[in-house]
């Protein structure tokens, strides 16, 4: 008799056998005749007998069954860090470009403000705070920076001492426009009782506001300020004549319409008509030109809000505002230039900025302290003389007091 064996997968996953027997052997039939039935019994009897006598060991060893077949598998994704990685887009790159503008302007900021040159220029009697706050920009004739050579070239003389050629308010409140106001340097104003360098005791007096800062520097001119304005001045900048030249050309030099030539032979300035990029030593001698003006100092101080403006435009120029190495030279002109207040931090630096882009854009009022005579002959000397009453007016809408004295004493 014959067999298989069969192989079935249990519930749990192990393989179990079984043998299937088979059947009479198809071929065969059973003879009619008494032999082929004995021959066939003594066969199937031998065969049976034959079958006892074989131990069982001897017997044939069922096959194992076969190793479980291997299961389908996939193939798995490869290990992750937990954190996708990141393509450098075009978006990416231009979020890290921004950040790191926003990190070279506010280190260009932090420097400026931490290596500007600082002076005592407070009133050493103040008035009382005012609304908003109040700069006090001055452009003084100091040669400091200068050659012998360059004096020469630039015909500023070499006069000792110090004085004012601008002198500019800048008002500036929360939720306003701001408001530029320049003061004629031969204004006769009142000067307030003060100490004079040597210790003696100088009581009040009229004279030009120019004389102030030649006697006192900025703290005694500040004082004037305060005295004849009512305005509480916050914040001082002072720029020398070598800080014009330097930060002019720090950036390219600026742009300056004549509609006729001129030549001037104090100053040095001498330009054809027409429109046209002054540099460094042009732009002194334009703004300190005044004998070749019909409009004298007036005419100078319009020259000092004109180029005030187009410094303004060159340093907000997108030239300037994506060229690193223009805005480097800027600052490092303005630190071999500009002078400050002690109290003046970054903060009070940023709002200026700010105030005088806005002045440069048309988002604010420029204009100069009211005049009634500009060819006043007073004390042996030719001085300008304020419309009084329109000058409160006009400091008081920038809340200021009425003057403190008169000035026609």
């Amino acid at each position: 008799m014959t067999g298989s064996t069969l192989y079935r997968r249990l519930p749990n996953g192990t393989w179990a056998s079984e043998r299937e027997d088979a059947g009479p052997t198809a071929g065969a039939s059973v003879a009619g005749s008494d032999s082929v039935g004995a021959s066939a019994a003594g066969a199937g009897a031998a065969a049976v007998a034959g079958a006892a006598a074989v131990p069982a060991a001897a017997s044939p060893a069922a096959p194992a069954p076969p190793a479980s077949p291997p299961q389908g598998t996939q193939a798995s994704p490869p290990p992750t860090s937990g954190r996708r990685r990141r393509r450098w887009g075009p978006l990416r790159i231009l979020r890290w470009a921004i950040l790191a503008y926003v990190a070279w302007l506010a280190f260009l900021m932090i420097y400026a403000a931490t290596s500007l040159e600082k002076t005592p220029a407070a009133s050493p009697d103040p008035i009382g705070q005012t609304s908003g706050s109040v700069w006090l920009l001055v452009g003084s004739d100091s040669r400091e920076g200068l050659t012998k050579k360059e004096q020469r070239q630039l015909r500023t003389g070499n006069t000792e001492g110090q004085r004012t050629d601008t002198i500019m308010l800048v008002h500036q409140e929360l939720g306003q426009a701001p408001t530029l106001v320049s003061i004629p340097r031969d204004s006769w104003v009142t000067i307030p009782a003060h100490t004079a360098s040597d210790g003696s005791q100088v009581p009040d007096r009229p004279g030009k506001i120019n004389s102030a800062f030649a006697f006192g520097g900025a703290p005694l001119l500040s004082q004037t300020i305060e005295y004849n304005t009512g305005l509480h001045v916050d914040n001082y900048m002072e720029v020398g004549f070598a800080g014009i030249v330097q930060m002019t050309d720090a950036v390219g030099g600026i742009e300056a319409c004549f509609d006729e030539p001129i030549t001037d032979q104090n100053s040095g300035l001498d330009v054809p008509a027409g429109c046209q990029t002054l540099d460094g030593p042009q732009s002194l001698a334009w703004v300190r030109m005044r004998y070749a003006d019909p409009k004298g100092d007036l005419g100078r101080i319009e020259r000092q809000q004109q180029y005030m403006s187009a410094m303004v435009d060159e340093i907000l120029s997108i030239q300037t505002l994506i060229n690193p190495v223009r805005q480097w030279r800027l600052v490092n002109a303005a630190l071999d230039s500009v002078v400050v207040g002690e109290q003046t931090g970054i903060p009070n630096l940023a709002s200026i900025g700010v105030g005088m882009g806005r002045l440069a854009t048309g988002a604010g009022e420029v204009t100069t302290v009211p005049i009634d005579d500009s060819d006043h002959w007073e004390s042996g000397q030719w001085v300008i003389k304020w419309d009084t009453a329109e000058a409160d007016q006009l400091f008081a809408s920038l809340g200021g007091s009425p003057p403190q004295a008169p000035t026609d004493e």
